[in-house]
C-alpha cells in the first residue's frame, strides 16, 4: 500500500469572517473529494480568515500514481480558488 499526502498553504481573497472561509473551505474540500477521491481536511490555520492549512490524502498500489493524482488536484486547486496556492508539499510512502 502506498499513501500519498499534500499539504497546501493557502491565502484566500474575499473572506470576511470565519463563517465565510469554513463555507468556501469545505466547499473545496468537497470538490477535491468528488473530483479525485482524496480524503482532505483543513489541518492548520483554523482561525485565520484569510488563511488555510489543507491536507491532502490519497491511497494507491503505486507511487506514480498517486504523485500524480495529489500534483493534478494542486493544480486544480490554483484554478479554483479565489486566492492563491502559497505552497504545496507532496509525500509519497510506501
Amino acid at each position: 500500500m502506498i499513501v500519498g499526502t499534500c499539504l497546501i498553504d493557502i491565502r484566500l481573497n474575499g473572506t470576511r469572517s470565519l463563517k465565510d472561509k469554513r463555507r468556501v473551505i469545505q466547499s473545496l474540500l468537497t470538490r477535491l473529494n468528488r473530483e479525485f477521491g482524496l480524503a482532505c481536511a483543513e489541518v492548520g490555520d483554523n482561525d485565520i480568515w484569510g488563511r488555510a492549512l489543507l491536507g491532502l490524502a490519497y491511497v494507491s498500489n503505486e507511487g506514480r500514481h498517486a504523485e500524480e493524482v495529489l500534483r493534478r488536484a494542486v493544480l486544480w486547486l490554483e484554478g479554483n480558488i479565489d486566492g492563491e496556492v502559497l505552497s504545496s508539499e507532496i509525500e509519497v510512502r510506501a
